[in-house]
């Protein structure tokens, strides 16, 4: 009789920190704890965790990968996914580097004709998904392939750098600078998560997605255009991925085709993470971004401590199990 007190009260007890942990679906609670739980256990591990250069750093290096996840996180609050962010990433970072080193195309035409290249494929991709109707796994997964190849394409496979005493620079207009000590990347990062949450929170466009999401064919019944919404969402994730690319040929000063080689993942990881369910309809890009700098963490730490970068897919593997069991709540104990 007491053991079966004490395992209900247990179940009790278990259940209410999932639910506090878990928060309302699709909040900030859970990618907030995670955060948390990442920051914590990396400072203990490594001290030099919380230095300012080192803090600065994780910044800078998880920006492409924030940006991604703000865009792949309007695909998947749709119920639909974009597994070739990684090869826009890698093939719109190999068509800026190439207009600007092989025709001379000022950083700022290549960095416009990139982002160009990233809506245009989207909203491709967009039609194909939502005229054709295609699962969106589907057609980018194609996307993946095709997009890899072009990358190789630019340059027989190889990667594109300004040559030694050549006048020619990968700025970009600037945005591998810095303002106040810090890259101008991060800005850029922070500048993207707050427009694109700010427009899914308080625009009619972040309402109707989230609304699609949930039941698309109560959106029809009431008039909205479903269809335009997807391609819309498929051109938000291609031009960030794009941004992505830019932002990495600028930061390292060289871009390669597989530059961007598993960031897919690791973006939809940095979404599901933050709190969006693969079924859509809640969650926000606050999350999605922060999802994504705790696989920034948990890299950052990897090399602070020596381990092998091998680690990383076991670590963010682990983290993954741990979100899909605590999203379960009080479920979980039952």
């Amino acid at each position: 009789m007491v053991s079966a007190v004490l395992t209900r009260e247990q179940g009790v007890s278990w259940g209410r920190l999932g639910r506090l942990l878990a928060g309302n679906p699709g909040s900030v609670r859970r990618p907030v704890a995670f955060l948390a739980l990442a920051v914590v256990a990396s400072t203990i591990a490594s001290p030099s965790f919380l230095t300012l250069a080192n803090l600065k750093a994780l910044l800078t290096s998880s920006s492409f990968l924030m940006v991604l996840a703000c865009g792949e996180a309007y695909v998947v609050l749709m119920g639909m996914i974009d597994l070739g962010v990684e090869s826009m990433l890698s093939c719109a970072g190999m068509l800026a580097a190439w207009l600007v080193v092989f025709h001379g195309f000022a950083g700022w035409e290549g960095f416009l004709c990139a982002l160009a290249f990233g809506m245009v494929v989207g909203g491709g991709v967009g039609l194909v998904v939502t005229r054709l109707r295609v699962p969106s796994f589907v057609v980018t997964l194609g996307t993946y392939w095709g997009l890899l190849g072009i990358a190789l394409l630019f340059n027989a496979g190889n990667y594109i750098a300004p040559s030694e005493g050549s006048h020619v620079t990968f700025t970009f207009g600037g945005i591998a600078n810095t303002t106040f000590g810090v890259s101008n990347l991060v800005f850029i990062m922070l500048g993207v998560v707050v427009v694109a949450q700010l427009a899914l929170s308080y625009t009619p466009v972040g309402l109707w997605v989230k609304a699609v999401g949930s039941n698309e064919q109560a959106g029809k019944a009431v008039g909205l255009r479903t269809r335009d919404l997807k391609v819309m969402a498929f051109v938000i994730s291609g031009s960030l991925a794009a941004l992505g690319g830019v932002m990495m040929s600028a930061w390292q000063a060289s871009i390669y085709p597989t530059s961007g080689s598993g960031m897919s993942l690791q973006a939809i990881a940095g979404v599901i993470l933050g709190g969006i369910p693969f079924t859509g309809g809640r969650g926000t890009v606050v999350g999605a971004a922060i999802g994504a700098l705790v696989i920034g963490v948990i890299n950052d730490i990897i090399v602070l401590v020596g381990l092998s970068s091998n680690y990383e897919y076991i670590f963010v593997a682990t983290v993954l199990v741990l979100a899909g069991l605590q999203a379960r709540g009080s479920e979980f104990v039952k």
